[in-house]
């Protein structure tokens, strides 16, 4: 299919509440000692109107604060700028921006997840350090920026897919007080407020204490939900060169829980707010996280970091899934929808340890930005699964009521302990080439015990692997880096089993990249233009003998290979612009079932358009946006069944800020202004969920 972008290319634009500056680390405690070269405060600025949407750093890709120019990766990064001029309100629709990235509803509707390249993240990051996310919620509302590394990220971070790997970087305490505070109303009973709240506490400590508070209907039938959200944090700076955060998270949601439509191409021919479901299928999702983290600054550039995260995700509840196969009698004037009603209680919990010291060295006329760390890290599982017989709805005219019959009940648990320890250095040979080395050895033990899938089955074993990654940046200029990369991942699998009942093998990864970096135009405009191939060994995918989804086989090969280009462009000091597109070939090479086929929710084509412009004379304060966003068909499932139609999306929005110091902002968003009917995401694993029709919300907020 050819790419045609809409041809109302959007010249708008919109304001953003962020200030023009933010200082992120508190004041000293004892200003006497300040010496003359040491840089006591330091400051990230953030939001100012002549900057692109894009900041120009990112420790995600090194765990450094060396300039993404010179990172020889493609990484991205979402501004809480560019989140508030785009009026979202959800993680996953803050990365939509983001090529080579494609939307995937979670389980059951809860959370956000997504494909990087093809492929599937089990995993993200939360100021650098893991988290899964079958289950925990991440809110948006104390979010500063969204880290997006492309390709391999285990020389770093360990048990990560081949695509990429996403970096949540939260909000911290501020020098100075202030408060926003905001209230939205929308479509479908939609309504939200906010409370983002900062400021030092005597000389040495600070807090930031963000609060969501959320009631929603859905378009969706039997899919309302509250949400409620906080998270405290503290920074204690004892001195000009130690500070130490304490960090927490609390969600709770209620929800009807949905399944979306089932895997068959005769549910994209009923209504998108349909449910198969029943209105009793609720459930709720708690979300807990606890961080510290240590940063110590030694003499001679040298810094030591020691963090440590718990996180834990709750699910408990009951929803209805399809039956295998979703839908009998297709043929017939009167299909039915095979359904059986699971009752659930799953809680995912991860703990991760690390320790980390950096710096400089010199020799040779090489400097050498070296880092070594460890880590110990658990996750676990622990599941308690349901099934019930549920009589069937029919497909065109469904009749809700029916109560589930006898109950069939199992469990699964799963432990995987990591111990790891990892080293890189950054070399800067001479003015134009920069070299970077890095390795990380895993050693995994983990441990499965099953009674629903395969009763009885039990299994376990442990595996190590080593992860390098090379890169190598040439600048030939300051407007240009040319850049090459290599880099490999692994993975342990413990969720999910063959048919034999034994655990799969570690899947890995490689991936080759090349690409360019610019900064043209006095550094308004600052393009990214990559290509990759990835190879990923031993992934996992659903049975497609298996009609009922329940095992899954190891596939031989599966590849990503493509090009993409980020384009941040600031026009003027009113005008930012942000394009991003992606050409995608993700298929499967080596497997005697699926060879040739296409990856599912892997579309050939993705790409977005973003623009905001502030007026000024007497419409001073007023901001216009636009948006569109295009996703290309792709296909509803690994065995390519069926394919899910093409979409763009537009939106827009319209903001005014007024009052002294423009304290006050009103903003007025439109998604999907076109009432297109599109999914956001398919797969085997994963039912089909459509998106929402025209939606617009209204928020008034003020800071003070």
């Amino acid at each position: 299919m050819r790419f045609a972008f809409p041809a109302a290319v959007i010249s708008a634009c919109l304001a953003s509440t962020a200030a023009t500056a933010q200082a992120q680390s508190l004041p000293s405690a004892a200003p006497e000692e300040v010496d003359s070269t040491v840089e006591l405060d330091r400051i990230q600025v953030v939001g100012t109107r002549e900057r692109g949407y894009r900041p120009t750093t990112a420790t995600t890709a090194n765990k450094s604060d060396v300039a993404i120019k010179e990172t020889p990766f493609s990484i991205q990064v979402v501004s809480r700028e560019l989140i508030a001029d785009r009026g979202v309100t959800t993680f996953g629709e803050a990365v939509r921006t983001v090529p080579g990235l494609t939307p995937q509803v979670g389980f059951l509707g809860s959370n956000d997840r997504f494909r990087l390249r093809g492929f599937a993240t089990p995993s993200n990051l939360k100021n650098g350090l893991r988290r899964s996310v079958f289950i925990p919620i991440d809110e948006l509302a104390n979010v500063e920026q969204i880290e997006v590394l492309k390709g391999p990220a285990s020389a770093l971070y360990g048990r990560f897919e081949p695509g990429g790997v996403v970096n949540i970087v939260t909000k911290k305490p501020l020098t100075e007080q202030r408060t926003t505070v905001d209230f939205t109303a929308g479509r479908y009973d939609f309504l939200r407020s906010t409370l983002d709240t900062s400021g030092p506490i005597g000389d040495t400590l600070g807090y930031r204490i963000t609060a969501a508070v959320q009631d929603n209907d859905s378009f969706r039938d039997f899919a309302d939900a509250r949400t409620h959200f906080v998270s405290p944090v503290l920074a204690w700076r004892p001195s000009v060169d130690t500070e130490v955060v304490f960090e927490l998270e609390y969600v709770h949601r209620e929800q009807g829980l949905d399944r979306g439509f089932g895997n068959s191409p005769l549910f994209l021919q009923v209504p998108v707010n349909r449910n198969y479901g029943e209105p009793y299928a609720r459930g709720t999702n708690i979300s807990r996280l606890g961080s510290v983290t240590l940063a110590h600054r030694f003499g001679n550039d040298w810094n030591l970091r020691l963090a440590a995260q718990a996180t834990e995700g709750e699910l408990n509840g009951l929803y209805v899934s399809y039956g295998f196969p979703a839908v009998s009698g297709a043929a017939t004037p009167d299909p039915q929808v095979n359904r059986f009603a699971q009752p659930v209680f799953d809680r995912e919990r991860d703990g991760v340890l690390q320790a980390e010291l950096s710096g400089l060295l010199t020799g040779y006329g090489i400097e050498h930005r070296v880092l070594a760390g460890t880590e110990l890290a658990r996750t676990t599982e622990d599941s308690r699964f349901s099934s019930a017989a549920l009589g069937p709805l029919n497909l065109f005219d469904p009749v809700y009521g029916q109560q589930p019959g006898a109950v069939f009940a199992g469990f699964f648990n799963t432990v995987n302990r990591t111990r790891a320890l990892y080293v890189q250095d950054e070399m800067r040979l001479g003015t134009q080439w920069r070299l970077l080395l890095g390795a990380r050895y895993d050693r995994a033990e983990y441990t499965s015990e099953d009674s629903f899938v395969l009763e009885g089955a039990q299994g376990g074993g442990d595996d190590d692997a080593i992860s390098p990654r090379v890169g190598l940046t040439y600048t030939p200029s300051e407007a240009v880096s040319l850049y090459a990369s290599w880099a490999e991942s692994f993975v342990p699998e413990v969720f999910n089993r063959l048919r034999s009942g034994s655990l799969p093998k570690p899947a890995r990864g490689e991936q080759r990249e090349i690409g360019a970096k610019f900064s043209l135009l006095q550094g308004r405009f600052t393009p990214t233009v990559a290509w990759f191939d990835i190879r990923r060994l031993d992934g996992i995918v659903a049975d497609p003998t298996d009609p009922t989804f329940t095992f899954v086989i190891q596939t031989g090969e599966q590849r990503g290979r493509g090009w993409e280009f980020d384009l941040p462009l600031v026009v003027n000091d009113s005008w930012r612009l942000l394009a991003s597109y992606t050409r995608l070939d993700a298929r499967f090479t080596e497997d005697p079932d699926l060879r040739g086929n296409r990856l599912a929710n892997a579309p050939e084509e993705n790409a977005s358009l973003w623009s905001t412009y502030d007026l000024a004379g007497p419409l001073r304060g007023l901001s216009v946006g636009a948006g569109a966003h295009y996703v290309g068909e792709r296909e509803a499932n690994n065995v390519n069944a069926f394919q899910l139609p093409s979409y763009t999306r537009l939106d827009a929005n319209v903001a005014y800020r007024f009052g002294e110091r423009d304290r006050w902002r009103a903003q007025l968003n439109v998604q999907n202004l076109g009432d297109k009917r599109y999914y956001d995401s398919g797969g085997s694993f994963v039912p089909t969920y459509p998106g929402a029709p025209r939606t617009w919300t209204a928020s008034l907020g003020l800071t003070f």
